[in-house]
């Protein structure tokens, strides 16, 4: 096996073909660790100055086996800064692209990816890998792996919704759906007339709308509830780029609307489809109808039209241990994280002293 990195925008574009081969191929691969997700990500993060690409390559007889789409990042914090490695992009799954159909093992694959990188030593202080679903080949590799099995820690869970698990509609209706969920949409019908429609981002272009929506409902949340941790990610200049560049002409992209019969929109949920995946990524409600439960009535309408249009298999509620995603399933997948300092690293030995010193004393 021969192993380089890939730090440039032409070598990362080159790996296209190769990337999105392995892709199609293996099943750990969500929509956040392909081809298509990580150059829209990069084409414009590439501008921060505290990102560089550092995207691992492993060839065997000349063709591409393992990828594993990192960057290294400037962490400033008041007094220290330190260089962090950790996956490109920003989403809900992370992971290493491995050919499935290769003849080399793929826990060889990724042993080669990890000796790699910890032959790197000098190029950065930490690795914070997140995000690993617990199910993949990944999680697999480092569980077994003495070195970094002790601080592969639990992060967080993310609620699935299994269609395949429900014959019909009416089957899933009777365990999930209770009767205010009923209440509330009939309340909203009655009262102000709605419209529930999908759109998908090929077919109409909905960032204007969202985006607003969006950053009206952070600046009620502040103001009137005191919600001070909120931002809008469109507020920030590289993400709402990355979210139009990824918005345009992409029928990956779909978005569920609930409308009034005026055209005012209430509130939405944009999604990515993926391999039959449908992974729920934001969503934002109008304040002046927050009384109405929109986000019960979005997501009964988003469960029916799955059923009725069978376009995926699972409904994935995103990261987070929301007591109102578990009303809606009980399945879930864990996502781990493996966070080390480099103490191959002098700097990086140094900080985790002064990390250590710090929880010692509390």
């Amino acid at each position: 096996m021969q192993t380089k990195i890939v730090t440039t925008v032409n070598e990362f574009l080159k790996l296209k073909k190769d990337w999105e081969r392995l892709q199609e191929k293996d099943e750990d691969v969500t929509y956040y660790s392909t081809f298509e997700y990580n150059w829209t990500w990069w084409e414009v993060y590439k501008n921060d100055k505290n990102k560089e690409l550092f995207i691992v390559v492993v060839e065997f007889n000349e063709s591409v086996i393992g990828i594993a789409p990192l960057i290294i990042e400037k962490v400033n914090k008041k007094i220290l800064s330190y260089r962090s490695l950790r996956f490109l992009g920003k989403g809900d799954y992370f992971g290493i692209i491995i050919d499935r159909n290769s003849s080399i093992k793929h826990g060889n694959i990724i042993k080669e990816i990890f000796n790699f990188i910890e032959s790197k030593n000098k190029c950065f202080e930490r690795m914070t890998l997140t995000h690993i679903k617990a199910d993949s080949t990944l999680a697999g590799y480092i569980l077994k792996n003495e070195k970094y099995n002790k601080i592969f820690k639990y992060l967080i869970e993310c609620p699935l919704l299994k269609f395949k698990k429900f014959d019909l509609f009416d089957t899933y209706k009777k365990e999930f759906v209770s009767s205010k969920d009923k209440k509330y949409s009939n309340k909203l019908r009655t009262k102000i007339g709605y419209k529930f429609n999908v759109i998908s981002n090929d077919k109409e272009d909905v960032y204007e709308k969202i985006s607003q929506l969006h950053i009206n409902e952070q600046n009620y949340l502040v103001k009137n509830k005191g919600r001070k941790e909120r931002e809008s990610l469109y507020n920030n200049e590289f993400y709402s780029e990355f979210i139009k560049r990824i918005f345009r002409n992409n029928p990956k992209v779909i978005t569920f609307k609930i409308e009034d019969n005026n055209g005012e929109l209430l509130i939405y949920k944009t999604c990515y489809l993926y391999k039959r995946v449908l992974y729920s990524w934001n969503t934002a409600y109008n304040p002046n109808y927050e009384n109405y439960h929109l986000g019960r009535v979005i997501i009964l309408e988003i469960v029916k039209y799955i059923f009725e249009s069978n376009i995926a298999d699972i409904y994935d509620f995103g990261t987070g241990r929301y007591p109102w995603k578990f009303q809606w399933t009980s399945d879930f997948v864990f996502d781990y994280q493996l966070d080390m300092w480099n103490e191959k690293n002098i700097k990086g030995k140094l900080l985790k002293k002064i990390q250590d010193i710090r929880r010692k004393n509390g």
